[in-house]
Order: structure tokens, then sequence, then C-alpha cells
């Protein structure tokens, strides 16, 4: 009898090994599956986050464009031509000729403000300015550039800001890049440009 109280001690024993094993095995898979869905739920979020500052992008700098593309070239100013680049627009749209004399809408001006706003404005500086803030996710600086006088994004400029004018004769060259920093510090960058060509 004690020989087979021994034998059924082993096999309880052997099986209380195979169940800490089972145990184990069954930890492993569902940390390694955590940590997939957890990947797979910041791809996810990261993806979303992107897609919507790149809706925001587009919408912003077809915005610009639309506003710029009614300005006269004449009255564009600053007129920063290659390598130079400016956050700043200042336009004004031809409203027709009256006896003979071209009459212009109020001064009108599209820039990069101090909190990094892109902003459009109105008559800025008199006391019946108007100015609307049209996105506040501008990056300080285009995607790939530094603040070094170097040109980092090999595109002949250097030092362009997030929202960077360039005015080769009666085009006007407009480069945005916004930005979202995820809770995790992760910056998602997204940069569009587009070319208009203002009025004679």
């Amino acid at each position: 009898m004690n020989t087979r109280a021994h034998g059924g001690c082993r096999r309880s024993g052997f099986t209380l090994i195979e169940a800490l094993i089972a145990m184990a095995l069954v930890g492993i898979v569902v940390t390694k599956l955590t940590m997939v869905m957890e990947e797979a739920r910041r791809v996810h979020q990261q993806e979303s986050i992107t897609m919507a500052l790149d809706d925001q992008a587009m919408d912003l700098i077809d915005k610009i464009a639309y506003a710029v593309i009614g300005a006269s070239a004449e009255r564009v100013d600053p007129a920063p031509i290659a390598p130079f680049t400016s956050d700043k627009i200042h336009y004004q749209i031809s409203m027709g000729v009256e006896n003979g004399v071209p009459v212009w809408g109020d001064p009108e001006e599209i820039g990069m403000g101090d909190e990094r706003d892109v902003y459009w404005g109105q008559n800025v500086g008199e006391v019946n300015e108007r100015r609307v803030v049209w996105a506040n996710t501008v990056s300080e600086m285009l995607q790939d550039e530094l603040l070094n006088g170097v040109d980092d994004n090999q595109n002949d400029l250097a030092d362009e800001l997030g929202l960077a004018f360039v005015v080769d004769a009666k085009s006007v060259v407009i480069r945005l890049t916004l930005e979202n920093v995820r809770d995790d510090g992760e910056r998602l960058l997204v940069t569009r440009e587009t070319t208009v060509t203002c009025r004679n």
C-alpha cells in the first residue's frame, strides 16, 4: 500500500508541474497578445491623428491659396524671392476700375502668429482690424528644416518656418507644416505645398 501511495504522490506532483508550465505558457501568450493589441491600438491612433492632420493641412492650404490667388501681383508685399522666404504675406484685391482708376480692397494679411497659429487679417494694425485664426497646429519650422542657416530639407531654401511664402514673378509658392505632439512626446508632422498665380 505504501508503494501505491508513493506512486500516487509522484503522479500528483507531475500534474502540478504541468499545471505550472501551462499557466506560465498562458501568461506568456496573454502578455504577447496584450503587447500586440497595444501596438495595434497605438498604430491605429497614430494613423487616425495623421489622417486628421492631413485633412486639416489640405483644407488650410486650399484656404490660403484661394485667398492669395485673388490678389494683384503688384500688391503682394513683402515679395520674398528665393532663397528667402517669409511667414507672412500682405496683399490687396482689385475691386475693379472707377473713372479709369483702380479700386483696391482693404489690405489683407495671412501669416504665422506668435502662438504658432495661422491667421487671416484685414487692416492689421488699424482701428478697424479684423483677425481670424484659421489653425493653431502649425509647426515652428517646416518639416526637416532647422533654424541654422542651412538648407536642411534640400529645396534650395534655408530656415523655412512652419508657414512659408516665396514669390516667383506672379506666382506664390505656399508651404505649410502642421504638427501634433502625442502624449508620449512623439511629433507627427504633415506638410503640404502648392503654387498659385496672382491676378495681373
